[in-house]
């Protein structure tokens, strides 16, 4: 049986980091592989995970051109919630993950 208290905070993660990602829902949706955007809204709801595939391409979004999501921190909760991009100033990334932590219930 799945760990509801997992679920949610595994959830609560992503969800944190789909706000920091300057697309719509139905984009987004579009980018990891889903075509309606019904998934990201049972993700946003703690009611279901994305698959491996799915969190493949999450780890592959651009977050604001500066970073992209850390999936051991969407996983485990451990570490930063974006990884910076080569070149980016250390400043605007750790913003992004100042953001995306205050978004985590």
């Amino acid at each position: 049986m799945r760990n509801q208290d997992l679920l949610r905070k595994q959830c609560s993660r992503v969800a944190a980091l789909l706000s920091l990602i300057d697309r719509s829902e139905a984009a987004i949706g579009r980018e990891l592989g889903h075509t309606n955007a019904s998934t990201l809204s049972r993700v946003r709801e703690g009611k279901t995970f994305l698959d491996s595939e799915t969190l493949a391409r999450l780890g592959a979004l651009d977050v604001r051109g500066l970073a992209v999501p850390n999936l051991h921190w969407v996983l485990t909760g451990t570490g930063a919630p974006v990884l910076g991009k080569p070149g980016q100033k250390p400043s605007q990334v750790a913003a992004l993950c100042q953001l995306a932590s205050q978004g985590v219930a």
